[in-house]
């Protein structure tokens, strides 16, 4: 039984060494098919500050964050692009691990390739696993890159 080419590739990103290496990887894996790859950011559009408990617009407190955040996303396209691979960026808004599987349906991604910071105990917890979430809820296959310090 042999396998479907790889044709289109998501690669999120927290813009860390860890979602660098994965994106690496996604290269590495798509150079041979010549597959499309989407480098796909998700911020959260509010922040909680401490009490007294405020949700406030990320915007209203970095003013600059959607330049620097488009600034991140076309570093790592050009990357792509220098490997001789279509890229397109994507900024999204929302909950991380439901927008990344969202966006991998809605444009039949092959694949997601996607780092993972390997945390554990309270921090696990506390912050969760997004990619651990990706891999439970996406109908393509996932390509896990861990952090390797």
């Amino acid at each position: 039984m042999a396998a479907d080419p790889v044709r289109r590739i998501v690669v999120p990103t927290d813009f860390s060494t860890t979602a660098d290496r994965a994106l690496d990887v996604a290269i590495a894996l798509g150079r041979p098919f010549g597959a499309a790859l989407a480098v796909v950011h998700v911020a959260s559009p509010v922040v909680v500050l401490p009490p007294p408990l405020e949700m406030v617009p990320v915007a209203s407190l970095f003013p600059d964050v959607a330049r620097r955040l488009q600034e991140g996303l076309e570093v790592r396209a050009a990357r792509v692009r220098e490997a001789g691979l279509t890229c397109e960026v994507v900024d999204l808004e929302g909950n991380a691990h439901l927008e990344i599987v969202r966006y991998a349906q809605e444009h039949g991604a092959d694949l997601i390739v996607m780092g993972t910071h390997g945390r554990s105990g309270l921090a696990h917890a506390v912050l969760g696993s997004v990619a651990e979430r990706v891999v439970h809820r996406a109908t393509c296959p996932v390509l896990v890159v861990p952090d390797r310090r």
